[in-house]
């Protein structure tokens, strides 16, 4: 630091001038410090956005780490849950029925109706008790979820759930869309997922009821 009474430049540290022999103690404490600003803390840094290839990898880790049921549920449990909300019959052309819905009093031109879409929530209109089916896949959803953390014993019961849910109305609805060559006629895609979906449930849960029988004796 340069000396306040001759000017000359002395190393840092000294107590006295080397040229003059100035106090250069009083010089320091007469000094103003400069503060030395403090930056703006850094923002935490974000995590990058996961990748297609990360999500796909995820997706493959967690139906790995599935039992072969969960495997048959989990998919049955979508496909039902889809299959409500699309057409349980949809027909371009429905033929003789169009004067069936006319002489059961649908109304006017009712015998011209040349297209038909009704969905679950279209006739869960005419009786509120169609949210049961609804509500039934989705509640083994919930049993699936919960099933993953508890003992075997635990999910040999669940599994028993999963088979008395399935059956409810799955193999009814398969059969009837096999077998009733008019259901067949006008059944949309929504029916057929229902009633595959509820199908896969009960499959699924005869298959925990199989793996985890063993094991909990």
């Amino acid at each position: 630091m340069n000396c306040s009474a001759c000017g000359k430049a002395n190393a840092d540290g000294v107590s006295f001038c080397e040229f003059c022999g100035a106090n250069m103690r009083a010089q320091s404490a007469t000094t103003p410090v400069m503060a030395t600003p403090v930056g703006a803390p850094a923002a935490p840094a974000q995590p990058p956005a996961p990748s297609a290839a990360d999500v796909a990898q995820m997706g493959k880790s967690f139906f790995n780490a599935l039992s072969l049921g969960e495997k048959f549920i989990g998919p049955g449990v979508i496909a039902a849950v889809i299959g409500f909300f699309l057409p349980w019959v949809s027909t371009p052309d429905l033929g003789s029925l169009g004067g069936l819905f006319g002489s059961l009093g649908a109304g006017a031109g009712a015998s011209e109706i040349n297209h038909l879409s009704y969905s679950g929530v279209d006739a869960a209109k005419l009786s509120g008790a169609v949210y049961l089916v609804l509500l039934a896949a989705i509640a083994s959803g919930v049993l699936l979820y919960l099933s993953r953390r508890v003992a075997p014993p635990q999910k040999l019961l669940m599994g028993g759930f999963q088979v008395m849910i399935g059956s409810l109305c799955g193999p009814l609805i398969i059969a009837e869309l096999l077998f009733i060559p008019l259901i067949q006629s006008v059944a949309g895609m929504g029916l057929w997922l229902l009633g595959l979906g509820f199908c896969c449930i009960a499959a699924g849960g005869l298959i925990t009821i199989g793996t985890f029988g063993k094991t909990a004796r």
